[in-house]
């Protein structure tokens, strides 16, 4: 069968949880089985960001849309372009932009096209009036496909009609190396504490300040407990200052954006996902795949990972109590750690592998360029 040739669409500049996907793709079959074109986006500024360096390293062909104003009517003439010149037989997105981009060159081209869906967030109108685009446009695609059954059913109709659903996955290549980093040295953690960490953007949704809210009251029944936050976003001043006002000051530690995840998971003794809404949580899987309990929020696609009472605990979002309970049930009892660790490694091992993944999305281009040839 020939190899698809797509052009994706996906507008970021670090190598959050829908970059992250794509270049896994990329680095564990996609390249072997397809001939991608990624399409990056540029802001007055030359197309070279941590996405498109990492782009470039796993050897697909990349292409520069460039954004002259926030709203550029211009970049679906430039899509469209870059389509024609490349020979693209299908349209990929990720994130509304894109979407919107690729449902304008569809109806241009006739060509198929899937839309990815990855979860989205609330913090503000605008992004609440995005999500609505999203749904709007989302019916239009060819397919749609969601990260999650449970991201799925948030679909609207016409949109949920056309969908299928393809997890994440986590890269075992990606976590079985040696760390370039001692996190627990450079925070000067004491070799004796047991770390909770928080992996990922620091922003409402994601639940940061209930954790540290459920770290000052695990840390009166586990006082070698400590916490780290790896992740940057909008949220980052007020949690710093929430941690201030628990007296978290020396207990807690905030690292910024990590380009290199393993380094963070090598410090912890268990992961912690407090967030109130969620996809399809890769962060959970990578800590499954580093042998790490997790403790996280029975929301959205996070109960199809995480197994609650076999690979980690799951509790009520926004319930600080019930999250320090969990915490410090995991930090009392190492042998729980080691057993919800183990089996968690296993279950991302058998349903969330790279190669997996990959064969489906190629799966679903060559029944999709299948159709348009027949």
């Amino acid at each position: 069968m020939s190899r698809p040739k797509v052009c994706v669409f996906l507008a970021t500049a670090t190598l959050g949880g829908m970059g992250k996907a794509l270049v896994q793709f990329l680095r564990t079959g996609g390249l072997d089985m397809c001939d991608p074109v990624v399409v990056a986006y540029s802001f007055g500024e030359p197309c070279e960001t941590e996405f498109t360096s990492a782009v470039r390293e796993s050897g697909a062909t990349m292409a520069c849309l460039h954004q002259r104003w926030r709203y550029d009517p211009t970049l679906v003439a430039q899509a469209l372009r870059i389509v024609r010149e490349s020979g693209c037989a299908m349209l990929e997105s990720h994130g509304y932009k894109s979407h919107v981009v690729c449902a304008c060159l569809h109806l241009l081209t006739g060509l198929p096209w899937v839309a990815f869906v990855h979860g989205w967030t609330a913090e503000s109108w605008k992004i609440r009036a995005y999500r609505v685009l999203d749904q709007l446009v989302l019916p239009l695609a060819t397919r749609v496909v969601a990260v999650s059954e449970s991201l799925g059913n948030q679909l609207w109709a016409g949109a949920r009609r056309r969908m299928v659903v393809i997890p994440n996955a986590a890269d075992p290549e990606e976590f079985d190396g040696t760390p370039g980093r001692n996190i627990r040295k450079e925070c000067g953690i004491p070799e004796d504490a047991v770390v909770a960490g928080v992996v990922g953007r620091l922003s409402p949704e994601k639940g940061q300040l209930h954790f540290l809210r459920a770290l000052a009251l695990a840390r009166g029944r586990q006082p070698a407990l400590q916490g780290i936050l790896a992740g940057d976003g909008p949220d980052a001043m007020s949690l710093r200052e929430e941690a201030r006002r628990l007296g978290l000051n020396g207990s807690v530690h905030f690292l910024g954006h990590v380009g290199e995840p393993l380094s963070v998971y090598r410090a912890l003794d268990m992961v912690v996902l407090p967030s109130l809404s969620e996809g399809m949580p890769l962060a959970a899987l990578e800590a499954m795949m580093c042998s790490l309990p997790v403790v996280a929020t029975r929301v959205g696609g996070v109960p199809e990972v995480v197994q609650d009472g076999r690979t980690g605990a799951l509790v009520p979002a926004a319930d600080a109590e019930r999250l320090a309970e969990a915490v410090t049930g995991l930090a009392d009892d190492p042998a729980l750690r080691a057993r919800y660790g183990e089996a968690g490694r296993e279950r991302v091992m058998e349903c969330f592998t790279p190669g997996r993944r990959a064969e489906r999305i190629v799966h679903l281009y060559q029944h999709l360029t299948s159709a348009v040839r027949a």
